[in-house]
C-alpha cells in the first residue's frame, strides 16, 4: 500500500471515529447522571395536612379521601381503606429521598415512562397529596421501576424492583431515581380495601335455605361437644363426618372478601333477588343471615346482616367464694364489653354486597342428601352351589 493511500485511510479512520464521538455524545448528553447536589428530599409535603389522595394511571384513577378518623375509597362508594396501605403510602413519599438525578431531555421521558397522562408515548402515574379543601399540596410522577438483576433473580428470569424513576411536580423538571419501588401505586381500588369483615367464631347451628327444596338442611352442635348433627334426621339417615366439617370450615372462607360492589347494584343482576339464605348461630348469641346471590367469575354476591342476643349477667353457681366471684364477675363484664364491640363493629357491614370466595359457598350450597354418610352395601349371601363348594 503506497504511503499517500495509507495517509488517506488513517484521516477517514480518524473522521469517522470523531463523527461517532460526537454523535454519541450529542445522544448521551439528554440522558446522563448529574453531578450537582441531591435535594435533601424528593417533595415538600406538609404531611399532617394530608386529607385526599389520588393515583392517575394511565387507564384507571384512585381517589382515596380522610372522613373523620377513616380513610375512603371514592371509586367503592366510599367503602373504608386499608388505613396502614394509606399511611405507609403519604410516609413515604413525604421521607423519600433522591439516590441519583438524571438529566433528562423531554425527548427522553417517554423512555422511562414519566410522560403525562395524554401525551403520546408511555404515561406515567401521577400521585397528587392534597388537603381536605382539595387543595394540592405536592405531586409526583412515577415512572417505571428499576430493576435490579442478581444470581437468584437471573436463575428465575425475573429483574428485582429496586427503585423507580419519579419526577416532581414543583416545576423543576428533575428526574430522581429513589430507592423505593412504590409497587403499591399500581394496584388497583379493590387491592386497598380495608379487609377487615365478619367473624363467624363458635357456630351451634347452620341453616340452609336453598334455592330448591332439595338444598333445605340444617346442622346442629350437641352440646358440649364437637359433634355435629343432621336436624330432623329420618330413620337410616347419618350424617358424613368429613363432609360436615367442610361446611362447617367454609364459614371460615366467608369471612374474607375478594371486592364489595356498590351498594345499588341492582338485586336481579346479582342473584339476590332469589338468595339462597344460610343463618348460622353461634354460642356467644350471635345471628349470622347470609344471602347469597349467583356465581360471578370465580366469587358469589354476599349480604349480611348480623344481630346479638348477649347475656346481660352471669348467673354465680352456688356455694360460689367470694374472692372466685369477683373474679368470674370481672372475667365476664370483659369478655361482654368484647362482644358488644364485635357486634358494633360487624353490624356496619350491613348494606353493602361483597364479593366471596367461591369455595365456601359451593361447600355450603349442597343438597341435603350430599350430607349423608353412604349406606352401607349389602353382601350378598352365597348360593347353594357355592356353599358346597370344597
Amino acid at each position: 500500500m503506497r504511503r499517500t493511500q495509507l495517509a488517506i485511510l488513517v484521516l477517514l479512520v480518524v473522521v469517522v471515529g470523531a463523527a461517532a464521538w460526537l454523535l454519541a455524545r450529542r445522544s448521551t448528553t439528554s440522558w446522563q447522571s448529574s453531578t450537582g447536589q441531591l435535594p435533601d428530599r424528593v417533595i415538600t409535603l406538609p404531611i399532617d395536612q394530608v386529607a385526599e389522595v389520588t393515583i392517575q394511571q394511565p387507564k384507571a384513577q384512585l381517589h382515596l379521601k380522610q372522613q373523620g378518623d377513616t380513610w375512603v375509597i371514592t371509586e367503592k362508594a366510599n367503602y373504608p381503606a386499608n388505613f396502614q396501605m394509606v399511611s405507609t403510602l403519604i410516609r413515604k413519599a413525604w421521607e423519600l429521598k433522591p439516590v441519583q438525578e438524571l438529566k433528562v431531555g423531554k425527548s427522553q421521558l417517554g423512555r422511562l415512562s414519566l410522560l403525562h397522562s395524554g401525551q403520546p408515548g408511555d404515561s406515567g402515574t401521577l400521585v397528587e397529596f392534597k388537603d381536605a379543601a382539595g387543595k394540592r399540596l405536592a405531586a409526583l410522577v412515577f415512572g417505571k421501576q428499576y430493576l435490579r438483576e442478581t444470581a437468584q433473580t437471573l436463575a428465575q428470569g425475573r429483574p428485582f424492583p429496586a427503585g423507580r424513576y419519579v419526577m416532581p411536580e414543583d416545576g423543576s423538571g428533575r428526574v430522581l431515581l429513589v430507592s423505593e419501588a412504590f409497587q403499591q401505586i399500581d394496584n388497583k381500588p379493590e387491592q386497598w380495601l380495608d379487609r377487615a369483615f365478619i367473624k363467624i367464631e363458635k357456630p351451634s347451628s347452620i341453616t340452609m335455605a336453598g334455592r330448591t327444596p332439595e338444598m333445605d338442611w340444617k346442622l346442629e352442635q350437641v352440646k358440649s361437644s364437637t359433634e355435629w348433627k343432621l336436624a330432623d334426621a329420618k330413620p337410616g339417615e347419618q350424617l358424613d363426618k368429613t363432609k360436615a366439617a367442610q361446611v362447617t370450615s367454609a364459614l371460615s372462607s366467608i369471612s374474607s372478601f375478594t371486592d364489595v360492589l356498590p351498594p345499588d347494584a341492582k338485586p336481579a343482576n346479582t342473584g339476590l333477588d332469589k338468595p339462597a339464605v344460610v343463618t348460622v348461630t353461634t354460642e356467644d348469641g350471635f345471628t349470622y343471615t347470609l344471602k347469597l346471590g349467583k356465581k360471578t367469575g370465580e366469587a358469589y354476591p354476599l349480604a349480611v346482616a348480623v344481630s346479638a342476643d348477649l347475656a346481660k349477667s352471669r348467673t354465680a353457681a352456688k356455694n360460689e367464694k367470694p374472692e372466685d366471684k369477683a373474679r368470674l364477675d370481672k372475667e365476664f363484664q370483659t369478655k361482654h364489653e368484647a362482644l358488644e364491640k364485635k357486634l358494633t363493629t360487624e353490624k356496619k357491614f350491613e348494606g353493602r354486597i361483597f364479593l366471596v370466595p367461591k369455595y365456601g359457598v359451593e361447600q355450603l350450597e349442597r343438597k341435603r342428601a350430599d350430607l349423608l354418610a353412604p349406606k352401607p352395601t349389602a353382601t350378598p349371601s352365597a348360593s347353594p352351589a357355592e356353599k358346597t363348594r370344597p
